[in-house]
This record gives C-alpha cells, sequence and structure tokens, in this order.
C-alpha cells in the first residue's frame, strides 16, 4: 500500500531545492578543482619553476586588495601609466604589465617564497630571485616598495619585462584585467616629504578652485593627507584627487617656475595642469621609501616642499625637478 506523502508547503519546498542545488555546485566545483593540473614554470630569470598562484583566466567582480597593493607601490616605484610596453596583448602601460607579472608571480602577497632546485630563492611581490639578484637584500626583497623599487630597476624602468618566467610563459596576461581596473578605479596613499618629513596636505577649511597645498605634521588617518591617484582611461596620465577635500592638485598653466604655487582646483582629468607622472629613483631602501619625483604633465615642474620651513601649513610649490633634491622626494 502506498502511504501518502504529507504535503510539504511552497517556500519550504523551494528552500529545500536552493540548498539541494548549492550542495551540488560546491561538490562540483571541488572535484574539478581537484582534478585541476598543476601549471609549472621554468624560464629562469626570477629564479626558475613556480606555480602560478592562481586559476588561470580567473576573473573578480571586484579589484581584490592585494592588486590595489601592488599598484601603489608600482605607482611609487615610477612605473609609468603613459608609456607603454610591446607584448603579446599588444601595446600596454608599464604600470598594466608591472601589476599583472606580480599578481602572476607571488598573488601580490609580500612574504611570498619559492625556493628553486638549484636552493635560490624568490622573494617577495616581484619574486626577486637571491642568486641572479644578490643586490636585493633580504630586507629589501620583503619590503614592499623596496621590493617594487629593485623591480623598477631590473625591469629597465619598466621596459623590459623578459627577466620575469610569468611574464614569458604568458600567465601574467590573465591578471591585466584586474591590473587596468585598479589604475582606473583608483588607490589612495599618503605622502611624505624626504627631506622635510611632512605630508603633503589640503587645507581643510577651504576647497574652493586655488585653496592652498601645504605642508603638515604626517597623520595617516587624516583624510585630507590622503590622495586617491586616478587614471581617466588605460595610457592617460593620472590626477591626484584628495579624500578629504574631493579636490585636485593643480598647477597654474599661467604661473610656471621655481616658487610658483600648486593648489586645489575642482578635478578635471582632461587638465594637462592636474595630470603628474612620478619619477622613480630606484633607490633600494629598506625603510620603504620611494624616493621619486611627482612631475607636472603640462608644465614640467615637480612638487616640491620649502626646505627652510616645514611647519604646520608651510609652502608646497613648484620647482624645476631634480633628482638629488629630497625636497622633492615623495615616499
Amino acid at each position: 500500500m502506498r502511504v501518502p506523502r504529507p504535503s510539504v508547503p511552497a517556500p519550504a519546498l523551494a528552500l529545500a531545492l536552493a540548498l539541494a542545488l548549492t550542495t551540488t555546485l560546491c561538490t562540483a566545483l571541488t572535484s574539478t578543482l581537484a582534478a585541476a593540473p598543476a601549471r609549472a614554470f621554468s624560464l629562469p630569470a626570477d629564479g626558475g619553476s613556480h606555480r602560478s598562484p592562481h586559476t588561470l583566466g580567473l576573473t573578480y567582480a571586484t579589484v581584490p586588495a592585494s592588486t590595489l597593493l601592488c599598484a601603489k607601490v608600482a605607482a611609487k616605484a615610477g612605473y609609468s601609466f603613459n608609456r607603454t610596453v610591446a607584448t603579446s596583448l599588444g601595446q600596454e602601460p608599464q604600470i598594466v604589465v608591472a601589476i599583472a607579472v606580480a599578481m602572476a608571480e607571488s598573488s601580490c602577497n609580500p612574504s611570498a617564497v619559492n625556493i628553486n632546485s638549484g636552493g635560490s630563492e624568490d622573494r617577495g611581490l616581484w619574486q626577486m630571485n637571491s642568486v641572479y639578484h644578490s643586490e636585493v637584500s633580504k630586507a629589501c626583497a620583503f619590503q614592499i616598495q623596496c621590493n617594487a623599487n629593485a623591480a623598477w630597476r631590473v625591469s629597465n624602468h619598466g621596459a623590459d619585462w623578459n627577466p620575469w618566467s610569468a611574464y614569458a610563459n604568458g600567465s601574467w596576461r590573465s591578471f591585466v584585467g584586474d591590473a587596468r581596473a585598479a589604475i582606473s578605479g583608483g588607490f589612495s596613499f599618503q605622502l611624505a616629504n624626504s627631506g622635510g618629513r611632512t605630508c603633503l596636505d589640503a587645507d581643510r577649511g577651504n576647497h574652493a578652485d586655488g585653496a592652498p597645498i601645504r605642508q603638515w605634521v604626517c597623520n595617516a588617518g587624516d583624510a585630507y593627507q590622503q590622495w586617491t591617484v586616478v587614471s581617466s582611461a588605460v595610457g592617460a596620465l593620472p590626477i591626484l584627487r584628495n579624500v578629504g577635500a574631493g579636490t585636485c592638485l593643480d598647477w597654474d598653466g599661467s604661473k610656471v617656475g621655481n616658487g610658483q604655487p600648486i593648489f586645489q582646483s575642482s578635478c578635471d582629468s582632461a587638465d594637462g595642469g592636474q595630470q603628474f607622472s612620478f619619477v622613480g629613483g630606484g633607490q633600494m631602501n629598506t625603510d620603504g621609501s620611494a624616493q621619486a619625483l611627482m612631475q607636472n604633465s603640462h608644465d614640467g615642474t615637480c612638487v616640491d616642499a620649502d626646505r627652510t620651513d616645514h611647519a604646520d601649513g608651510a609652502p608646497i610649490r613648484q620647482w624645476t625637478c631634480n633628482g638629488s633634491d629630497g625636497f622633492q622626494m615623495w615616499n
């Protein structure tokens, strides 16, 4: 005799079906991942054979925090937003290639280590090899900015990525989308002057066009000392938008030269007076200093802190670029 089944309310039935479907999908995904072959790479410039830390072709709904970390240090190291590299994907901005290579090499994990069959180690974000690049100390290799600066030097200032196995075998291409998104979506950091030990600060009480930009005692929690680097399109020079004020760093196109002002203005990504380049120094400083010039696209002058006055509110101005002047170096 057939025993009649008790009726199941519609909402409970829907929930049961959803749970069953989720379980089936998870089981299938687990089986697929378990069966996936490891990918080994064997070109010897960053040391030798590694495995890509991600499944090739993986896409993200949002840019991973690890990608943004590499974008920040790559920008300060000096990788260009508008100078390109000829790659298997066509011409790509140097900074995009730099970020994508680091993601493929280390997942942008500062502590990443790969031990090669010969005993050498690939270390840090750009996996600097302990034998091929013995000039990069262990302390430098595991310091994020120092590692980025070292890679900038080894890559001929972003122009040559052949020394990295992730570039030579093409695995970096899987991370280009995230790299592009990281620079176009923007990332924020503080900018500390090497000479004055003060930070680039927007006047919190005045956000009008022409309002001051000045030096101030560094405070990592102050939104008026946080700057968002945004490239309006792939290959475009970035602008620098203040997080607290919402205004952008601006040079007056009619007032160019030593001592001329730098100020806040309404953001306009097409305004050459707001576009800038980081010009890396390449110093491998284990304290994490970037030692980079900030050069304006329109005027060609650099952001300079007044060397005679480091008090809160002291001036920030234009000056002829000089890579040996600590008051033009920003970390």
